[in-house]
């Protein structure tokens, strides 16, 4: 697997609401540079100019590109005055939920994305908690495909007591990403890209629940590895 080339930095009027994120990011992306940079200087609720612009710094001295989210909007307008200063191919502010697209990031830069593809992902981490829309005519379902040649899927049963939650969903779009083409995980009817943890976590997949992963047949090899690694549980 690539080694991340992006670290995240976390912008928070709280520090204990950065550092709590950052260490719950960790666990699905332990790999990644993830710096809160929350508060004040004396400690109270506020944004940091230092502290910011300190910990974009830190990590561009790493050799990384930076995304940086915020929570609220005097934290958007301290970033961008930081940004200022900076190439948009070493670091990017993203304006979207702070949580949802912190996970969804930090996935992506654990999968080795680049500066652009992490962008991305946190922007469309809010389409976890968007209902989906009814295919249009003519759209191939995922049991439509359940006769072409050119496709494999495998249905098995989840292990883990909380079922698809933060930890196993990461680990799965880890796999997922290395697949050639696009691995899909249905559950009740329902399919996402396997890919992404937070597209995962939005299925609420349980445990001894079945679900069917299916793609490509040429990346039969990273589907029966998915499969093998739910029916035997992947948080531990």
């Amino acid at each position: 697997m690539a080694q991340p080339r992006v670290g995240l930095v976390l912008v928070s009027h709280s520090a204990k609401l950065a550092e709590g994120l950052a260490e719950l990011a960790a666990q699905m992306a332990a790999d990644v540079t993830i710096l809160p940079a929350g508060g004040l200087e004396d400690g109270s609720i506020g944004t940091s100019y230092d502290f910011i612009e300190g910990a974009i710094s830190h990590a561009i001295g790493q050799g990384l590109s930076v995304v940086v989210l915020t929570d609220l909007g005097s934290a958007t307008m301290t970033v961008e005055s930081v940004l200022e200063f900076l190439d948009e191919d070493q670091a990017l502010f993203v304006d979207a939920p702070l949580v949802e697209a912190t996970i969804a990031a930090a996935t992506a830069a654990q999968q080795g994305d680049d500066l652009g593809a992490v962008a991305d992902a946190a922007r469309r981490a809010i389409e976890a908690f968007t209902p989906q829309q009814p295919a249009a005519p003519g759209t191939v379902r995922e049991q439509d495909q359940e006769e072409d040649p050119h496709r494999y899927s495998l249905t098995v049963t989840i292990a883990d007591e909380a079922g698809l939650h933060a930890r196993p969903a990461s680990k799965i779009a880890e796999m997922a990403a290395e697949a050639e083409g696009d691995i899909v995980l249905t559950y009740n009817g329902e399919a996402v890209e396997a890919d992404s943890a937070m597209m995962l976590m939005s299925l609420g997949a349980c445990q001894g629940a079945s679900v069917t992963i299916s793609g490509d047949v040429s990346d039969k090899e990273v589907i029966d590895r998915i499969a093998t690694a739910i029916e035997l549980g992947l948080d531990g």
